[in-house]
């Protein structure tokens, strides 16, 4: 099923955008997502020299405001034709959204962003299909995949009005569910934390929704829920990520995770996640792949629609 006769995949997903909190907890960036730092830029760098040195290919998922004005630009000539390149939106805005002013705080305080649109779901398209059209001139193919601006429990389920606006824009899958089920009111134990890693992973491999389209989740915990959520030690947090590679090797699994060089440059300056998760998976018999990658394998094309949506 895999590549290179592995047992199993790794794909390592980041979104490239200014994160709520980070590198300090009175940081806010709601409404400046595509206003990266230069800690956040030289970083970007940082993982694509050590991917590099794996020969390990890496999927982003990059804004449109960030590919407009320049910051970017560098970044997306030099990167390697292996890594893959998806859409994330123009503003990061919110695609279950049924009020103009729900779609971001850009919208709310900016209504005539909106000025000409007659509904949020058309804001949505225009957001989608402009960020594609950046991403096609900054010299990358047209981008296959779609990751939502933040996770949703059962993904784009609720929003199928979305999930047809991804296939007309001629999009090969959607990134979008995501679910740890932790506990938020206080601080988990161990146990409870390798748990969830073990449940989501298990519970979230690609499906597809009635209409066709492929779902890749977001699987086990992510850096926002690692630091933000629950502060965590950086050590904690790779060890979990260690655990879920080895739930992937003794299941077969695909293991999809997502990320924010934003987050970790403040919380991994050195990287140490990207270097130890990519030993590990060539260590345990494992292939890194890009979701890219994953949508195109026979394994998931060749399976029918579910109405329940899980496969």
């Amino acid at each position: 099923m895999y590549p290179d006769n592995a047992t199993f995949c790794l794909s390592l997903t980041y979104d490239v955008e200014m994160c709520t909190n980070f590198p300090y907890w009175d940081c806010v960036w709601d409404h400046r997502k595509g206003d990266l730092d230069e800690q956040s830029l030289a970083y970007l760098d940082k993982l694509v020299g050590i991917a590099g040195e794996a020969d390990a290919p890496l999927q982003w998922f990059l804004l449109g405001s960030s590919l407009e004005d320049g910051r970017l630009d560098k970044f997306c000539r030099r990167l390697p034709e292996d890594h893959a390149v998806g859409n994330h939106t123009y503003r990061h805005v919110n695609v279950h959204a049924k009020s103009f002013e729900q779609l971001q705080v850009t919208y709310r305080d900016a209504p005539a962003l909106a000025e000409g649109f007659e509904s949020p779901l058309d804001v949505i398209r225009h957001e989608v299909h402009q960020t594609s059209d950046l991403i096609e001139a900054k010299g990358r193919t047209r981008p296959v995949g779609f990751r939502t601006p933040g996770g949703f429990s059962e993904g784009l389920a609720a929003a199928p009005a979305v999930q047809d606006l991804l296939l007309e824009e001629g999009f090969g899958y959607c990134s979008g569910d995501y679910r740890f089920p932790a506990p938020r009111d206080r601080k988990p134990t161990w146990d409870e934390l390798l748990e969830a890693q073990r449940w989501s992973i298990r519970n979230l491999q690609p499906y597809r929704y009635p209409n066709g389209l492929l779902e890749i989740p977001m699987m086990g915990i992510s850096d926002i829920w690692a630091f933000r959520v629950l502060d965590l030690e950086r050590e904690d947090w790779i060890r979990l990520l260690e655990a879920g590679v080895d739930v992937a090797r003794k299941e077969g699994l695909v293991f999809s995770l997502l990320m924010h060089p934003a987050v970790l440059a403040a919380r991994d300056p050195h990287a140490a996640t990207l270097e130890r998760l990519l030993a590990k998976t060539r260590e345990e018999g494992g292939c890194v792949v890009t979701n890219d990658a994953l949508a195109d394998m026979p394994a998931w094309a060749s399976r029918e629609p579910l109405a329940s949506g899980r496969i």
